[in-house]
């Protein structure tokens, strides 16, 4: 939605799905509370039509969550990189910021307040909307609402 609140519906079929990093984990992980849900949701977007779209930031962050788990639930890295490749590689579109758009991003950034952590969550809705994403697929919601979603629904699983 493009006022920022965060739907549980399913996207018509033109929509592009984009991924962030709270939601891969859960779909990943089986003891997340909530993985039954992130996992449904992951697999059918990713058996669909267009491949949804993952921003290089939420990819990068996952990996670096799910190595960083505390002892019983930490992957090492090894296994986290092959856990993300066989879930995602070949299977969605990892997208990335050019540099030219870097200063841009801060500069907007700078402009609408974006301060601290924050900005990591701005630039992965940044990057999902530059990818032509029209959603958002994501357990924290409130973090990418506070930011001006331009068009971007965020949706729950």
């Amino acid at each position: 939605m493009a006022d920022g609140a965060a739907s549980e519906s399913v996207p018509d079929s033109t929509a592009v799905m984009a991924f962030d990093s709270s939601v891969i984990i859960a779909a990943l992980c089986a003891w997340h509370d909530q993985h039954a849900a992130a996992h449904k949701a992951v697999a059918a977007l990713l058996g669909a039509g267009s491949p949804p779209v993952i921003p290089h930031h939420a990819l990068i962050e996952a990996y670096a969550v799910l190595t960083r788990l505390p002892a019983g639930y930490r992957i090492a890295p090894a296994d986290a990189e092959q856990l993300l490749r066989r879930a995602f590689h070949g299977r969605a579109r990892i997208v990335a910021s050019r540099g030219n758009v870097t200063w841009s991003l801060l500069r907007d950034a700078a402009e609408k307040r974006v301060a601290g952590g924050a900005i990591y969550d701005f630039r992965i809705v940044r990057a999902a909307r530059s990818a032509g994403a029209t959603h958002l697929l994501t357990l924290n919601a409130r973090d990418f609402e506070r930011h001006g979603l331009d068009g971007v629904e965020i949706i729950t699983p």
